[in-house]
């Protein structure tokens, strides 16, 4: 009993390490694992499982670039390379150029037509585009300088980008250069060149200011046919969304289909959107939503106008309602400006 004792207080005073030692060398039985509870994740680990937050994807068109008669045909070849390069980009999606080609056609801009703001919108609405890049190349001395203007069509907010090259350098390099700086403009500034999708709430507070005060609005009516990519939507978004709006400002909406009542202003018209095109598991789709506003009393027009616009989504059938609800609700703020001026 005496020895059995002493070695336990040996034991009992040997140093922690000394224990380690002896462990690390014993094998653990098979089944081991079987018996110990899995550890838990560390928090860094845990998030990677979350699904990562879906990036802003920008539908993107690159037009022709005008050119000195020297360099003209510099004028389609960087265009090309811009659309290659810009293509890997994972917030882009670029409109084929046999697409931009056939709209430019269509407006009589030709291939070495420039757009500028005003006709943006025109463009960006036939080839299903939210950014058009297009530009400039000219000689500067001994270098070419090939300047890029980056279109907001939804906003015509505009903005440059530019590199230079020696006259014999090459065109694939500076391309590639312009096309990394542009692509990093439309990620970082994207949001100003494009109309993102408002809450309704917030378009109802936006226009507050413009009815308060106003004792007599005037009544009305909302009556929109939709079309999403090729079927009568019974969803009718653009008809929701601009009654709701008005609804909410203070204007009494008259159910046409309920009431035989005839509002003070009916508001008609159209919503129709279409697929435009794919990009791994997103799409996109091009509406255009028409209305037409008139007086009952006296059949006075006011307002007739349309907004074209362009939705990423991640089905067609959703990406075009995006797309009607955004032209309805810059038809609605339309609406209510020229009522109540």
């Amino acid at each position: 009993m005496k020895i059995i004792y002493t070695l336990a207080m040996l034991a009992a005073l040997m140093p922690a390490g000394a224990h380690a030692e002896d462990t690390s060398t014993s094998v653990p039985p098979a089944n081991a694992s079987a018996n110990v509870a899995p550890m838990a994740k560390a928090p860094a680990e845990a998030a990677t499982d979350k699904p990562a937050a879906q990036e802003p994807t920008y539908v993107t068109a690159v037009l022709p670039f005008t050119a000195d008669k020297d360099y003209e045909d510099m004028g389609q070849q960087v265009p090309l390379l811009l659309t290659t390069f810009l293509s890997v980009s994972p917030s882009l999606m670029m409109v084929e150029r046999a697409e931009v080609d056939k709209a430019l056609s269509e407006i009589e801009l030709g291939k070495s037509g420039t757009v500028d703001p005003d006709t943006a919108a025109k463009v960006g609405h036939l080839v299903g585009a939210q950014v058009l890049v297009t530009g400039r190349i000219f000689q500067v001395q001994h270098d070419l300088m090939i300047v890029a203007k980056i279109i907001g069509v939804e906003t015509g907010v505009v903005l440059g980008e530019y590199v230079s090259m020696p006259v014999r350098g090459s065109i694939k390099d500076a391309s590639q250069q312009l096309s990394d700086k542009i692509a990093q403009d439309i990620a970082a500034k994207g949001e100003k060149l494009i109309v993102r999708g408002t809450d309704k709430e917030d378009i109802v507070a936006k226009l507050k200011p413009l009815v308060e005060g106003k004792k007599n609005l005037p009544s009305v009516s909302v009556s929109i046919d939709a079309m999403n990519v090729g079927k009568t939507d019974t969803d009718t978004t653009a008809q929701t969304e601009i009654a709701y709006i008005l609804q909410n400002l203070g204007f009494t909406v008259i159910d046409p289909m309920a009431s035989n009542k005839k509002a003070d202003i009916e508001i008609t018209g159209s919503a129709v959107s279409e697929f435009a095109m794919r990009k791994g598991n997103l799409v996109s789709a091009k509406a255009n939503v028409e209305v037409k506003a008139i007086r009952h009393k006296d059949g006075t027009m006011v307002m007739s106008d349309r907004e074209p616009t362009v939705a990423v989504d991640l089905s067609p059938e959703s990406a075009g309602r995006l797309a009607e609800q955004k032209g309805a609700s810059a038809l609605a703020e339309r609406f209510v400006k020229s009522v109540t001026k």
